[in-house]
């Protein structure tokens, strides 16, 4: 009570009490509140079954979206017949049949440098040494200082190239089982690597290319190192592009060393190559050996090449260069080849730093194998016809001091091309190419194995060549699965959805139960809103179509069932048609285009009516029973802030009451009292 319960109520009347009270209040609670608040249970139960049967019109609606999405139609199964391939295609990708003619598959470089050792550091020579090669468009010089280990210079080479030529130390097995190999990081023809003598051309012309008597030679040494000069015939059609030109020009080259015997083997050794360089429109001319290669001919221009000679791509270095020559008379004994020259004897006091360099080059001169000059400066330079010339000091201090003073070191200089024949030997194992294959009929040619410029979203990987009339195939078809898959789940909802709308809108004549949306129209109307499926069309005569050309049936009791044996042939019959009925089409009509849904787009727009925004119908109901719940609990509230008004009222008064009750028997017990003693008095 608001007032609190009084101790003494009662005690006047034993009538007036709180038990009096509480079954007068239980009375009124009854009547008045207890239907409030089965009105309050009735709303919390709708509000619960609402959210339950929310949620499975949501679920039901997200697979008739999915159905309805054109996206679900993009989704692609590949199949790869053979093994010669690996093929993923994206979504969307043009349903097709892909058949590849694998020629060759693209390579990387492989080459093995120098002799084997016995240690991954090993010593790879006592000399200085420079290693020239030619790749990617760039000539390269790796200074080798005497004394280096193999994986220095593996190192090096990888650094100056800034990778693009990997050299690395292969343990290849045996006595001495470490090799020294330059590898090109990529594949592809333009990543090959060239030793030796270089005569790389530009850009070629388009166009017809006609080659006659006297348009372009080209000179190369033969297998005994004679040069020998062939004539080059070519005839090209007026369409041919930049690339096109330089392919027809490398056959025709190719052909000519052929033909010719004296150059027999030279190709299969790897000593000349001829390659397509950067761009796929440039010539490389190739010589390992080291011999020059010389072009000429009235189209040289035309053809790329406006170096006539290998010698103009590498700087031509003298073999010894001196500092300038002391001037005087010079002392010591300097050994130049197998011939010792006392310099005291060759030199004079008072000659020039030019007169001695003169004096001592004359009696180089006069060594077989051997040619020197002076500079204007006073320099000695020194060549030899053998490609290598031995220089040493006499074992004694001045001579020693001699040498030094000319800049050099005892030892051995050898030229470009003897080190590439005597030290290097350079071998090629495997030479760059490109990949060459036929798309459905058509040749092609990529500088890597993963193809994936041809047909947007396939990306091939070539894995080995294909024999003849044994194609790789790629089966590119539409994934019904996933569209299986929904459909089953689909069907699955609708039956859960059927069966929870059935249980809320029911009415039993015999028990004369009801559920908690019985009457309703908003939840009764679900069910007919699913069933427009059922009556949906497409197409007229025999190309009508319903659910029921795809499995989908359903019985007397309203129940959905799906045959996927069915679906799968009718998706597979025809693809097209089936997406149509899912999804839509566009037609049109009247000169403009109209959009026609399919019956699972239809069916998502009106699920969407029931649950999609504020003013869906299911959202309207739900803050319609969240109102009710508010002013129910009002209700409540209100009545029972009456009945405690007027039961503390109740109480207040009962205890006047009782207290006047109380005064009035005391009153009459105290009567009563002097009746009894009076009666009493008269006995005696």
């Amino acid at each position: 009570m608001a007032l609190g319960r009084l101790s003494s109520l009662g005690i006047g009347s034993n009538v007036l009490n709180y038990d009096t009270i509480d079954k007068l209040k239980k009375a009124d609670e009854s009547a008045q509140v207890k239907p409030i608040e089965q009105k309050i249970e009735k709303n919390l139960e709708k509000q619960t079954e609402l959210v339950a049967l929310t949620s499975a019109v949501r679920e039901i609606k997200g697979y008739a979206n999915k159905l309805g999405d054109y996206s679900t139609y993009m989704g692609r199964s590949t199949n790869v017949v053979g093994d010669a391939i690996r093929a993923t295609v994206s979504d969307g990708v043009p349903i097709q049949d892909i058949r590849l003619d694998i020629e060759s598959i693209a390579k990387n470089d492989i080459n093995e440098v120098g002799p084997k050792f016995a240690e991954k550091d090993s010593v790879f020579s006592q000399k200085d040494l420079t290693l020239n090669f030619f790749t990617k468009g760039k000539f390269y010089e790796i200074q080798i200082e005497a004394g280096m280990a193999l994986d220095e210079i593996a190192q090096l080479i990888t650094d100056k190239t800034n990778g693009d030529v990997i050299g690395t130390v292969m343990k290849t097995g045996g006595r001495n089982p470490y090799q020294l190999m330059m590898n090109s990081k990529e594949t592809g023809e333009l990543n090959r690597i060239y030793f030796g003598s270089v005569l790389n051309g530009e850009k070629i012309k388009s166009g017809a290319l006609d080659l006659k008597e006297g348009d372009f030679n080209i000179v190369l040494a033969d297998k005994n190192g004679t040069n020998k000069t062939l004539q080059i015939s070519l005839s090209t059609p007026t369409d041919s592009t930049n690339s096109d030109n330089t392919l027809a020009l490398k056959e025709a080259i190719l052909s000519a060393i052929e033909s010719d015997s004296d150059f027999e083997g030279l190709l299969e050794n790897g000593d000349i190559n001829i390659g397509i360089g950067e761009g796929g429109d440039t010539l490389i001319v190739n010589d390992k050996r080291g011999y020059e290669i010389q072009v000429n001919g009235k189209q040289i221009k035309n053809l790329g090449f406006k170096s006539q000679t290998s010698k103009d791509n590498i700087e031509q270095k003298d073999l010894v260069v001196t500092k300038i020559i002391k001037p005087g008379m010079l002392e010591g004994t300097i050994n130049v080849g197998t011939i010792p020259l006392d310099l005291s004897k060759l030199t004079k006091k008072g000659n020039s730093s030019y007169q001695n360099a003169k004096v001592i080059a004359e009696a180089i001169e006069n060594i077989a194998g051997l040619h020197s000059r002076a500079t204007e400066d006073g320099k000695l330079v020194i060549n030899s016809d053998t490609g290598e010339v031995s220089i040493v000091a006499n074992n004694d201090e001045v001579s020693k001091k001699a040498l030094e003073d000319w800049g050099l070191n005892s030892g051995t200089t050898t030229d470009y091309m003897k080190t590439q024949q005597d030290i290097f030997k350079v071998r090629n194992i495997q030479t760059a190419q490109d990949a060459k294959f036929s798309y459905n009929g058509i040749k092609m040619q990529r500088p890597s194995n993963t193809i994936d410029d041809i047909v947007s979203g396939v990306k091939v990987e070539l894995l080995s060549t294909t024999e003849p009339d044994k194609p790789a195939m790629i089966n590119i078809t539409r994934d019904d699965e996933e569209i299986v898959e929904t459909l089953s789940k689909f069907v699955e909802s609708y039956n859960q959805l059927s069966m929870k709308v059935d249980e809320l809108t029911r009415f039993d004549e015999d028990s004369r139960i009801a559920g908690v949306f019985n009457g309703d129209g908003d939840v009764r109307m679900i069910r007919p809103t699913l069933n427009k499926i059922f009556s949906y069309t497409m197409g007229l005569g025999i190309e009508k179509q319903s659910l029921v050309k795809y499995g989908v049936t359903i019985d007397e009791k309203g129940i959905m069932s799906l045959d996927t044996s069915t679906l799968r042939m009718a998706l597979g019959k025809d693809p097209e048609g089936a997406q149509e009925f899912f999804q839509g089409k566009i037609t049109t009509r009247n000169f403009k285009e109209i959009e026609i849904d399919g019956v699972f787009k239809m069916l998502d727009k009106e699920l969407a009516k029931l649950v999609d925004g504020s003013s869906s119908r299911l959202k309207l109901l739900e803050e319609s029973l969240t109102r009710e719940d508010k002013k129910l609990r009002e209700d409540r509230s209100r009545a029972i802030a009456m009945l405690d008004t007027r039961y503390d009222l109740m109480a207040q008064r009962f205890a006047s009451f009782d207290g006047q009750i109380a005064r009035a028997n005391n009153a009459f017990n105290s009567v009563q009292m002097m009746i009894d003693q009076s009666i009493a008095n008269n006995k005696k």
